[in-house]
């Protein structure tokens, strides 16, 4: 009895053990599937490899630092779009916690003023402070080496950054259109230099960005080799542009929203022309396009509303989708036989403020037989003339002219050589006659004498 005793009261111990263990690790596993998603009434948590990432935030919160621990878990990153159209965030502190901002993190947070970045982040991803429009104080850390593709893009309200000692990479278009900024200061980041209103690589070969009250003539320095997307944009000051030969590529949107530009003078050597590189210049008037440029970019000169002349050379293989959109005062345009591509909506055509594209009122093309030009005047019913249709009549009247010229310049000379060869047969004959009559009367005189 006792053994038995013993065994029952064992095997119940590891029965209750048992249990125990069990409703200890389904709790646990409770519990972890809880927290996997946490909402605080502020933000949104996710539980990412034992640490949390805010996904989102309430839109209308007030907002001014993020926590570095919920609910017993770090938070160690802020995740793609996680704060997009937060107004209430004025000014953001984020803990030395997070290591990582993602895409669009603070899209369109219009009343963000100031954001400090902690030591422990190393790259602002693209996108994520795009639209902060009240933006004016940027605290970068020290650890940064990377700042992405339209980072600050649209922070019309920065008017100077300091750039830290690490950075050694700044994306396309990182501080387009921002249209405050006017400094940055470089003097500890050895990666970048910022001269005359130009920020440039260390070796000044590339720009970067133009401080947006650079006015009147702006003359490339002729060491550089790529003005950056985004350069320029929205220097309204700028009216006469010089681009030296050294220059080959000009990057996406560098000059867009150049509005006073009117006159830019291209030396050869310009090889690649970006989407939107000259788009929203409305003051520009007339364009040669370098002998040297292969392909115009999508929406390259889009919205310039007062283009009236553009020359296009003969080697130019492709115009891109809508790159002459919207060019209202563009009437007429010769496409060189070179072009094999014409992309859609890229000539002869307007857009509605309904935002639907309408054929432009009295465009017209010169085109050639067989080439892209021709096959897109026709697909898209724009008027247009065969230029060496033309020129083949032309030089067939020309031909027939000269032929027709040629037949009576021959007869006469023809007819000059047969009254030539008239005139000396009569003399000839007149000769003869002559000489006959001598020979007659000299008979008559001899036989006289007998």
């Amino acid at each position: 009895m006792n053994l038995k005793k013993i065994f029952v009261t064992a095997f119940t111990a590891v029965i209750s053990f048992s249990c125990m263990v069990t409703l200890n690790v389904s709790a646990e596993e409770a519990r972890y599937n809880i927290d996997e998603t946490l909402t605080d009434g502020t933000f949104t948590y996710e539980l990412v490899n034992g640490s949390y990432t805010i996904t989102g935030c309430e839109t209308g919160s007030i907002i001014q630092s993020i926590p570095s621990i919920r609910n017993g878990y770090t938070i160690t990153a802020i995740g793609d779009g996680a704060f997009i159209g937060c107004s209430g965030i004025t000014e953001l502190e984020i803990p030395d916690t997070v290591r990582s901002i993602g895409m669009n993190a603070f899209v369109g947070c219009t009343s963000l003023k100031k954001i400090v970045i902690p030591d422990t982040v190393k790259e602002i991803s693209s996108g994520a402070f795009m639209r902060c429009t009240a933006l004016t104080d940027v605290e970068l850390p020290d650890s940064l080496t990377t700042i992405g593709n339209y980072a600050f893009a649209q922070c019309i309200s920065i008017e100077s950054i300091k750039l830290p000692s690490s950075l050694t990479s700044i994306n396309a278009e990182a501080f387009t259109d921002c249209w405050s900024l006017r400094e940055f200061d470089t003097s500890e980041c050895p990666s970048f230099v910022f001269e005359d209103g130009i920020l440039l690589n260390s070796s000044k070969s590339e720009i970067y960005r133009g401080a947006v009250d650079l006015e009147g003539d702006l003359y490339i320095d002729s060491n550089i080799a790529v003005i950056k997307p985004g350069a320029f944009s929205g220097c309204t000051k700028i009216e006469n542009l010089f681009v030296p030969s050294s220059v080959s590529t000009i990057g996406a949107d560098a000059f867009s929203n150049c509005s006073a530009l009117k006159k830019i003078d291209f030396e050869q050597g310009l090889s690649v022309l970006e989407a939107g590189a000259f788009m929203y210049c409305s003051g520009l008037e007339t364009v040669s396009i370098p002998l040297t440029v292969t392909e115009i970019g999508e929406e390259a000169f889009a919205y310039c509303t007062n283009l009236s002349k553009v020359i296009i050379p003969e080697g130019i293989t492709t115009i891109g989708a809508s790159a002459f959109l919207n060019c209202s005062n563009l009437s007429k345009i010769n496409i060189p036989e070179s072009v094999n591509t014409v992309g859609e909506n890229a000539l002869g055509y307007t857009m509605t403020e309904e935002r639907e594209f309408k054929k432009q009122d009295n465009f017209s093309m010169s085109v050639y037989s067989g080439s892209g030009a021709l096959k897109y005047a026709k697909e898209n019913h724009l008027s247009y003339s065969v230029a060496d249709r033309n020129i083949k009549q032309i030089a067939f009247i020309i031909i027939a002219v000269g032929v027709g010229v040629a037949v009576v310049v021959f007869a006469v000379i023809l007819m000059m050589r047969n009254k030539k060869g008239a005139s000396a047969s009569v003399k000839k004959a007149r000769k003869l006659e002559e000489k006959q009559k001598e020979e007659e009367n000299y008979k008559k005189i001899v036989d006289d004498d007998k």
